[in-house]
């Protein structure tokens, strides 16, 4: 047994060396007989006697230490000898070939699970990449349906962005004509600010009255077609004349540097040419902006002076000066 001295061990060793012994001793007197009978004296003498007493004395000591050697041995013959655990043990087990047992029983254990998990593994796998398939298969379908609706989506978009761009270019236009018009139906006219109200006044005639003071142009009946106050937050309102005809507004618009009391004649210009020019004075690009016969004008620094309409990009034609 491994580890460790066991006490069976040392008393089945100490037998031995006893059995090792008796044998010893056996056949140490078994020569000595032999020896003796050889040389046994024919006759005996005085000494010899005495000699033979002194041997019989340790023959005698000798076959005591033997009846002693033989109890012990008696004693001893239940006791469990190397043999016999030689004999017990044979069939059983070493430590070494245990491990190799344990071990190839592991072994095996571990390779049929592992040979199991890569089963259920590949067959897990199997079946989710089964799945995966069906649903990309299914989503592929579903793309190439909403491919050929964004298509045709798509081909309505350029459609509705053809159909926007140009009506966008109609609608630019048609504000454009229609801006032109307007102003071409007021060219007639003159709006005047800071013309003195009272209750109960004939505007025609006071009118014409302050056109004769102030500027020296003597004005009929006939000349102002017609006359009226504009809508307005605070007094006094602003007056809209429309002349007879565009040499009358001429003559008076060609004096109006001498009015008097912060009267003021100016053009009536279309609220879309208003915004115009404010446009053109909040860039900063122009010494001057003015209305002229139904356009809109502005002069720069360097004096570049030009036509601009409504939908003009003013960068691109102060960059290409034209």
């Amino acid at each position: 047994m491994p580890g460790g001295s066991n006490p069976s061990n040392r008393l089945l060793s100490q037998s031995a060396d006893q059995q090792k012994q008796v044998k010893t001793v056996q056949s140490l007197l078994t020569a000595k007989k032999d020896k003796d009978i050889k040389r046994q004296p024919p006759k005996r003498t005085r000494s010899d006697v005495s000699t033979d007493s002194n041997t019989s004395m340790d023959l005698s000591g000798i076959i005591n230490f033997q009846k002693d050697l033989d109890e012990i041995k008696f004693s001893l013959r239940d006791v469990t000898t190397k043999d016999d655990l030689n004999e017990v043990t044979k069939d059983l087990v070493k430590t070494a070939d245990l491990e190799n047992m344990v071990t190839g029983i592991v072994k095996k254990l571990f390779n049929k699970l592992e040979s199991t998990l890569d089963k259920k593994m590949n067959e897990r796998l199997n079946k989710i990449q089964t799945e995966m398939q069906e649903k990309v298969e299914a989503l592929s379908i579903e793309n190439e349906h909403l491919r050929r609706k964004i298509d045709q989506n798509e081909a309505k978009t350029l459609s509705i962005r053809k159909e926007l761009s140009e009506t966008t270019e109609i609608a630019k236009e048609t504000n454009i004509s229609s801006n032109y018009n307007e102003q071409y139906s007021r060219k007639n006219n003159i709006k005047v600010y800071n013309f003195p109200w009272k209750e109960q006044q004939d505007l025609r005639q006071e009118f014409i009255q302050m056109v004769k003071s102030d500027l020296n142009k003597t004005l009929h009946d006939r000349d102002i077609v017609a006359i009226h106050c504009l809508p307005a937050q605070r007094e006094p309102r602003p007056l809209i004349v429309r002349s007879f005809s565009t040499d009358v507004k001429r003559s008076i618009m060609r004096k109006r540097k001498e009015l008097r009391n912060k009267v003021k004649f100016v053009d009536d210009v279309t609220t879309r040419n208003m915004a115009l020019i404010k446009g053109l004075e909040d860039s900063g690009r122009f010494d001057q902006v003015w209305y002229f016969n139904y356009g809109i004008y502005g002069r720069t620094d360097i004096g570049l002076q030009m036509k601009y309409g409504l939908y003009d990009d003013i960068n691109k034609r102060l960059r290409e000066g034209k």
